[in-house]
C-alpha cells in the first residue's frame, strides 16, 4: 500500500504557513505523525527511566514497549483527517483533495481524532489489522482495553477528548465523509505495517493474579495517564519548526521515518532540555554542600542509610534551621544515583519560600550531576519572572516570552506551533520536567486536578524525586489532594521526601498511608513519639528512626503573656530603647498597621517598619530585601540597633531572619513554633541572648466564654477558626512557662492536635471546634470530588475537564489582582517604575468580596485606561487597573466597586500599603 505515491493520506496537510506558491508552504499530516513518533522512539531510547516506567505500567518488555508508543503515537492526530480540519485552509483542502467544502470546524482535531478511530475501529478489527480477533477475547473486549490507550494520544492538547458537541452526543456518520474515513484507515494500515513489532496480546499475562485480561485493561488504564503526558510533549517537540521542516513531497512512510523524522528528532530532542542530565554517583554532604564542615546527625543519617532500589517514601521532622533542606537534597541525590529518578521537584507552600528555595540551589545544584552536564534549573510560579536571581539564570529574552505569555490562553485550532512557542515560555508547566524544579505545592497537585496540560506534569514528576517542604502548612483540603498526589506517585514508581517541624501524628499516618494505597500495601500503625525523627515507608516495611540533634542547638525558650495592646507596645519600646531589635507577628494586616502607626508615633519612621501582602510587588519585594539586610543572617550591629518590625505571616517560613526579641499574636501551635525559629537564630548576633518570646493573647480562663478568642481578635477569629486549640495552645505554653527545642516540640504539637486532644478544650469553646471540624470535613470532600480518579483512565466526567470551569489547588475567598495607575490628568504611569515589569510590580491581590470590577471612568480617563490595558504583556485579563490620584502625606486614592456594586475607597500609602473604606 505504502508503494503507491498517490495514496490518499498524502492529500492531506498537518501543519502550513501562508499560502504560498512554493511547494513547501505545508507539512504533510502524514509526516507530522511521524514527527511526533520519531520524537517519542528517541525519548525513550535516551531517557532509561522513563522507558522503564511506561514498560512496567503496560506490561509488556522494553522491545515491544518500543514498538507499541511509536505507533500510538502517529495517531495522535488522526482527527487532522477530517474534511472539517482540512477545511480550515480552503486553499490547501481544493489543492490536496481537488474539491472545496461548506463543512464547519464544529470540533477540535483532538477530539475528532478519538471518533475517527472509532468509526473505523471494526474495520481493522475485521481485517485482522493488529492481530487479536484469533484469541479468546472479542472486539468488545479490546475496545474496552484500547480505548484509554487511544484518549491519551488523541486528547493531546492538555484535555481528554470531548464527547459532546454543544451538549448534544458526537455522531461520526454525521462528522466524517466517507473520504475521510477511508483516508484514516489507509492511514492507520500504512503505520501499523511501519511498526510491525507492535502486539497488544504481549501485554496478557498468565502469571498475574487474576484475570488476565481485566489486569491488561487496569495497566492500559494506568498507563493512559502517563501515555498522555508523553504525547504532549513529544508533540510539542515534534511541532517545532526550526527542526521539523516542511515536506510536501510524498514518499513512502519507511523513507520519510529514516531520511526527515528520526534525524530531526535527534536535533530537536537535543536542544529541548528534557533530557536528562546524568546524575553524580558522588554522594553524601560531603560532595553536595562542602562548606557544611560540621553535618547535623541528621544529615549523617541520610549520606549512608540503607537505600533499596523501590520506591519509597521519608518523612523528615526535625526543627526549623537544623539542616532538614540539606538533609533532603542529600538523600534525594541518593536516590538519583540508584537510578530512582532524573532529577528532584521541590515544593513548597509560598511564592517566597520558592524563591529562597531556587536562591539557595543555584550555588550547590550542578554537584547532583556529573561535570560534563548541562543540568536544568527552573523556579515555577505565576511571578517567577520577577525574581532577580531567575533572570538571570536564564536570560532575558526567555523571561520576555514568559512574562508575555505565561497565562494568554486561546480557544481556536491554531498551527500547534503557536502554542508550542507559548508551552516552552510557560515554566511553570516546564519545571517538572526540568532536571531540578523549585515552585509552590500549587505546582505538583495541579498534576492530580483536571487542570490543563495535567498529563504533563504526571509525566515530570514520573521522572523525578518530590520533596515537599512545611508539610504542616496546609488546610485539609491542600493535604486531600496531596495524599492523592503521593498515592499516585507511588503507582507509578515515583519516591518522594517530606519536611515538617512540626507535623501531627494523625497527618504522618495519613501520608504515609496514601503512599503505601500507591504501592499496593497497607503501610502499618506509626506509633513513634520520638523528636527529631525519620520515617521510612516502602512496600518491604515503615520503619521509624530516632536522629540525634547537633551539640548545641538545643535552647530552651521562656514565654511571657500579655493580655493589654499598651503593655505590648510599652514592651517594644523599651526593648528597642535598649538597642535590642524587635518583631511583633501580628495574624492579620489591619491589625499590624494598627501596631505599627502607634509605634511610629512613639518612636518616629525611622525606627520601625511594617510589612506585609497589601504592598504593590515592588514594594514588597524592596521591604523584603531591606528586612533582610536590617534583621537577616548578614546584619550586623549598626543596622540592627533599636529596630522595630510588625510583620503578618509573611515572615512565618520563607526568610531567615534573627531578632533579639519576638512576640506573637496568639496563633496555633505549630505556627508559633513557625515563628520562634526567628528568635535568636544566629549566634553570631550573641550567644549570651536569653530567648524569650511573648505571646499577646485572651486573659487565660479555666472556663473561658464562647467569644473568648474573638472578642479579643475579631478579625483573626476568621483566620484561625479553631478557637478551642488556640486556648489549649495558651494554656499549655502558660503551664509550662518554657519550652525546650527540640525536645519539647512533640509535647505541644499533639498537646493541641493529637487524637484527643478535642477532650481537654474548655467546654464553651467546643462549638469552634465543632464548626471547624465540619468545615475540614467538607474541604476534605471538595478535594475528593475535584480530583481525578486515577483507578480510570484519561477521560471527561460530567464533573471535570468542563471548559470554563476552574479547580483550585486551594479553597478560599477568591482574590483578585489589582494594579494600581497615577493619573495626572493627561496619562495613567504604573504605581512602581521599573524598566521591564513596571504593571506586574503595580499590582496587589485583593480579597473579590472588598474589590470585585473597575469602576466606569469619564471619557478621557477610559480612552486612557484601554491603552494602558492594551500595553500590558496580558492585555489586563486576569487584573483590573485602578486610577489613583494623590491624596496628601504620600497617600494615593481611586474608586473601585465591591461584590455589591457598591463604589469603595481605595488607598494606598507608601509606608502602610493598601486600604479599602466603603
Amino acid at each position: 500500500m505504502d508503494n503507491s505515491l498517490n495514496n490518499l493520506m498524502f492529500n492531506n496537510w498537518g501543519k502550513s504557513g501562508p499560502i504560498k506558491e512554493d511547494k513547501n508552504s505545508y507539512h504533510l499530516l502524514a509526516y507530522h505523525c511521524l514527527d511526533v513518533a520519531a520524537v517519542g522512539t528517541l525519548l525513550l531510547e535516551k531517557d532509561k527511566l522513563l522507558a522503564k516506567r511506561i514498560t512496567e505500567l503496560t506490561g509488556l518488555n522494553k522491545e515491544e514497549t518500543q514498538s507499541l508508543i511509536p505507533l500510538l503515537l502517529t495517531l495522535h492526530d488522526l482527527g487532522k483527517f477530517s474534511e472539517r480540519f482540512q477545511n480550515l485552509k480552503p486553499d490547501l483542502l481544493k489543492k490536496l483533495r481537488h474539491h472545496g467544502s461548506n463543512r464547519a470546524y464544529i470540533l477540535r482535531h483532538d477530539s475528532m481524532g478519538f471518533f475517527i478511530w472509532n468509526s473505523i475501529w471494526k474495520r481493522i478489527w475485521d481485517e485482522d489489522c493488529l492481530n487479536l480477533n484469533n484469541l479468546n477475547y472479542d472486539i468488545y473486549d479490546w475496545t474496552i482495553a484500547i480505548e484509554p490507550l487511544i484518549k491519551a494520544v488523541t486528547g493531546h492538547h492538555g484535555k481528554p477528548p470531548e464527547y459532546e458537541i454543544h451538549g448534544v452526543p458526537v455522531n461520526c456518520k454525521e462528522l466524517f465523509t466517507e473520504e475521510d474515513t477511508e483516508i484514516a484507515y489507509i492511514f492507520v494500515k500504512s503505520v501499523l505495517q511501519l511498526f510491525s513489532g507492535t502486539d497488544f496480546n504481549a501485554a496478557i499475562r498468565d502469571d498475574d493474579s487474576g484475570d488476565p485480561f481485566e489486569n491488561l485493561i487496569l495497566k492500559f488504564k494506568k498507563s493512559s495517564w502517563l501515555l498522555a503526558g508523553l504525547t504532549v510533549l513529544c508533540d510539542w517537540i515534534g511541532s517545532n519548526n526550526n527542526y521539523f521542516k516542511y515536506v510536501s513531497e510524498p514518499m513512502p512512510l519507511k523513507e520519510y521515518w529514516n531520511r526527515y523524522a528520526l534525524k530531526s528528532a535527534k536535533e530537536a530532542l537535543y536542544d529541548s532540555g528534557v533530557l536528562p542530565s546524568t546524575v553524580s554517583l558522588n554522594t553524601g554532604m560531603e560532595v553536595l554542600f562542602p562548606k557544611i564542615k560540621t553535618p547535623s546527625p541528621l544529615q549523617l543519617h541520610v549520606s549512608s542509610c540503607p537505600i533499596e532500589k523501590i520506591p519509597q517514601l521519608f518523612i523528615i521532622e526535625e526543627a526549623t534551621g537544623n539542616g532538614k533542606t540539606e538533609a533532603s537534597l542529600t538523600l534525594a541525590h541518593r536516590l538519583m544515583s540508584v537510578e530512582l529518578a532524573n532529577g528532584i521537584f521541590i515544593a513548597l507552600p509560598t511564592m517566597a519560600t520558592s524563591n529562597a528555595m531556587y536562591e539557595r540551589l543555584v550555588r550547590t545544584y550542578r554537584n547532583f550531576f556529573q561535570e560534563n552536564s548541562d543540568p536544568s534549573l527552573v523556579l515555577a510560579h505565576s511571578s517567577n519572572y520577577l525574581s532577580d536571581e531567575f533572570r538571570t539564570s536564564i536570560g532575558f529574552s526567555e523571561v520576555e516570552e514568559l512574562k508575555q505569555y505565561s497565562r494568554i490562553g486561546t480557544t481556536e485550532d491554531e498551527t500547534i506551533s503557536a502554542q508550542c512557542s507559548r508551552w516552552i515560555a510557560d515554566s511553570r508547566k516546564k519545571a517538572l520536567l526540568a532536571d531540578v524544579g523549585v515552585g509552590t505545592v500549587d505546582q505538583a497537585i495541579m498534576a492530580v486536578l483536571p487542570t490543563y496540560h495535567q498529563s504533563l506534569r504526571i509525566l515530570g514528576l514520573t521522572r523525578s524525586i518530590l520533596i515537599v517542604d512545611e508539610v504542616h502548612a496546609y488546610d485539609s483540603y491542600m493535604n486531600t489532594l496531596l495524599c492523592k498526589l503521593l498515592e499516585l506517585h507511588a503507582s507509578l514508581g515515583g519516591s518522594a521526601i517530606l519536611l515538617s517541624a512540626t507535623i501531627p501524628a494523625k497527618l504522618r499516618q495519613r501520608l504515609a498511608d496514601s503512599f503505601c494505597k500507591g504501592l499496593g500495601v497497607a503501610c502499618g500503625s506509626l506509633k513513634e513519639t520520638a523528636y527529631p525523627l525519620l520515617t521510612h515507608v516502602s512496600e518491604m516495611d515503615a520503619e521509624e528512626i530516632q536522629i540525634g540533634t547537633r551539640e548545641g542547638t538545643g535552647r530552651t525558650i521562656y514565654v511571657e503573656f500579655f493580655n493589654e495592646q499598651a503593655s505590648v507596645e510599652e514592651k517594644i519600646v523599651n526593648t528597642s530603647k535598649e538597642g535590642k531589635c524587635v518583631c511583633w507577628i501580628r495574624n492579620t494586616v489591619d491589625d499590624a498597621v494598627d501596631a505599627y502607626e502607634k509605634l511610629v508615633n512613639v518612636l518616629g519612621e525611622e525606627k520601625v517598619d511594617l510589612f506585609h501582602a497589601r504592598f504593590v510587588m515592588g514594594e514588597r519585594l524592596e521591604i523584603e530585601n531591606r528586612v533582610l539586610k536590617t534583621f537577616g543572617k548578614e546584619s550586623n550591629e549598626s543596622t540592627r540597633k533599636g529596630k522595630i518590625l510588625i510583620s503578618t505571616q509573611v515572615i512565618e517560613q520563607s526568610l531567615d531572619l534573627d531578632f533579639d526579641y519576638m512576640i506573637s499574636d496568639l496563633a496555633p501551635i505549630d505556627l508559633l513554633i513557625q515563628r520562634v525559629g526567628r528568635l535568636q537564630r544566629h549566634s553570631k548576633h550573641g550567644s549570651q541572648r536569653v530567648p524569650i518570646f511573648g505571646i499577646f493573647a485572651p486573659e487565660l480562663t479555666e472556663n473561658p466564654q464562647e467569644n473568648w478568642y474573638a472578642d479579643f481578635f475579631p478579625k483573626a477569629a476568621f483566620v484561625y477558626p479553631n478557637h478551642g486549640k488556640l486556648w489549649l495552645t495558651a494554656r499549655l505554653l502558660a503551664e509550662k512557662g518554657q519550652f525546650t527545642v527540640p525536645e519539647d516540640l512533640r509535647f505541644l504539637i499533639e498537646g493541641v492536635f493529637g487524637e484527643h486532644s478535642i477532650e481537654k478544650v474548655a467546654p464553651n469553646l467546643r462549638i469552634w471546634e465543632d464548626k471547624a471540624e465540619g468545615e475540614s470535613r467538607a474541604k476534605i470532600d471538595a478535594a475528593n470530588l475535584n480530583s481525578l480518579d486515577f483507578h480510570e483512565e484519561y477521560k471527561r466526567t460530567l464533573t471535570q475537564w468542563v471548559d470554563d470551569l476552574i479547580t483550585p489547588t486551594r479553597l478560599g475567598e477568591e482574590t483578585l489582582l489589582v494594579r494600581l495607575t497615577k493619573w495626572d490628568g493627561k496619562h495613567l504611569i504604573p504605581f512602581f517604575k521599573d524598566e521591564r515589569y513596571s504593571w506586574e510590580l503595580s499590582q496587589v491581590s485583593v480579597r473579590k468580596s472588598k474589590i470585585k470590577k473597575a469602576k466606569s471612568y469619564e471619557k478621557t480617563l477610559e480612552v486612557e485606561v484601554k491603552k494602558a490595558l492594551d500595553s500590558m504583556p496580558d492585555k489586563g485579563k486576569w487584573s483590573i487597573l485602578v486610577p489613583m490620584l494623590p491624596a496628601g502625606n504620600n497617600e494615593w486614592a481611586g474608586i473601585a466597586v465591591d461584590e455589591y456594586n457598591h463604589e469603595v475607597k481605595v488607598r494606598y500609602k507608601q509606608k502602610m500599603g493598601l486600604s479599602v473604606e466603603k
